[in-house]
């Protein structure tokens, strides 16, 4: 095997999770009485912190972020097992990586409870070695950090390790960690948008990783 470690993105990489994101974001404007903001702004912020994406969408400054993000994380993860599933062939691959001793790891920019919750839903909580949410680094995607995280705690190598994510923010995370990168085409960016970023690999279907790991 080329690789003895994968560290994934969630959403949009794992899990669909558009909708939910979006509802929520409504949800917050609503509550805090935004009347003009841009679906589609949001739609391509999506893997960001949530910090960064309420500067960028909502304009707001640094004394209401954090009762937006008390707004979004309560709401989100009452509606968070209801609408969001896993893309095709990610939990059957995800299975068969572990089943041959694969570590899995996860980084992502979401709360660590709702993507705790998500994968416990799932069945597929335990065959990860580390979760790993917003929380968990101080400095959030594109920065590296979460990578180094997993790297150091569990003395993995760079070129043991592939980061896999949907968008330019995770393939840049995974490059400035020095650990090869794949981007996947059906989650938030475009083949396109991917390519830019020269990621190693850029795959259509999450279970195209076998012919890679």
């Amino acid at each position: 095997m080329k690789y003895k470690t994968l560290i994934l993105d969630f959403d949009g990489t794992l899990a669909d999770t558009k909708e939910s994101i979006v509802k929520t974001m409504k949800f917050v404007s609503d509550t805090l009485n935004i009347k003009a903001y841009d679906e589609k702004l949001i739609k391509s912020l999506i893997g960001l912190p949530l910090k960064t994406t309420f500067e960028k969408a909502f304009l707001l400054d640094e004394e209401l972020i954090p009762k937006a993000t008390l707004v979004y994380r309560k709401h989100y993860n009452e509606i968070v097992i209801d609408t969001i599933s896993l893309f095709d062939n990610v939990k059957d691959t995800l299975l068969d990586f572990h089943s041959n001793g694969i570590n899995l790891a996860v980084a992502s920019s979401k709360g660590k409870e709702s993507l705790i919750k998500i994968l416990k839903k799932q069945n597929i909580y335990d065959i990860f070695s580390f979760i790993g949410g917003e929380e968990d680094a101080k400095n959030k995607k594109p920065s590296p950090d979460i990578v180094n995280l997993i790297m150091d705690k569990f003395k993995y190598q760079p070129n043991e390790c592939l980061v896999v994510g949907d968008t330019i923010f995770d393939v840049e995370m995974g490059q400035r960690a020095l650990v090869d990168t794949c981007g996947v085409t059906y989650g938030n960016n475009t083949r396109e948008e991917l390519e830019k970023q020269k990621p190693n690999y850029i795959i259509d279907s999450f279970k195209h990783l076998k012919e890679i790991v």
